[in-house]
């Protein structure tokens, strides 16, 4: 397995990859999320993001099969008079293909951009999951993550 970092070229393996969590939330959440698209809405999109020095897209692969993704952002907050000034990287996307699961992709995804990160002077991690997520929840505890703020709704 290659993780490489991601150009325009791999847009389309990047649609393929967020299909399959996409499907997941528009699933549980028609009413906020789209279905999986291949138009040039989300070409444009993808290829807006790479074009931001502060985000990284990251995909691993097995020869030329794209196994998984994931979309970070180098993220500064300013101090105010309520926080303190905040450098973190914040995980947008993670996707791994529905067969590779569970073989250590989605692991290696995130060493590899906790390495970026670190790079860049940043050791604070962020990212958020939807709550009928439940399986990608224990995924993201045993990467270290805990939960630190919780978002409510009411619909």
């Amino acid at each position: 397995m290659k993780i490489i970092k991601a150009t325009k070229s791999n847009i389309p393996d990047i649609i393929f990859l967020n299909s399959f969590v996409q499907k997941i939330h528009t699933i549980n959440h028609p009413d906020v999320f789209k279905p999986p698209a291949n138009g040039s809405d989300i070409e444009r999109f993808f290829e807006q993001i790479l074009e931001k020095e502060n985000n990284y897209i990251l995909i691993a692969y097995k020869g030329n099969k794209a196994l998984g993704y994931i979309w970070a952002e180098l993220q500064h907050k300013p101090e105010n008079p309520f926080k303190y000034e905040q450098k973190r990287l914040y995980i947008n996307h993670v996707s791994v293909h529905k067969e590779s699961r569970g073989q250590g992709i989605g692991k290696a995804l995130f060493d590899e951009i906790e390495t970026i990160a670190k790079q860049n002077g940043i050791t604070n991690f962020a990212l958020d999951s939807w709550e009928f997520n439940e399986d990608t929840h224990k995924i993201f505890k045993k990467l270290g993550f805990s939960i630190y703020n919780i978002n409510m709704w009411k619909k």
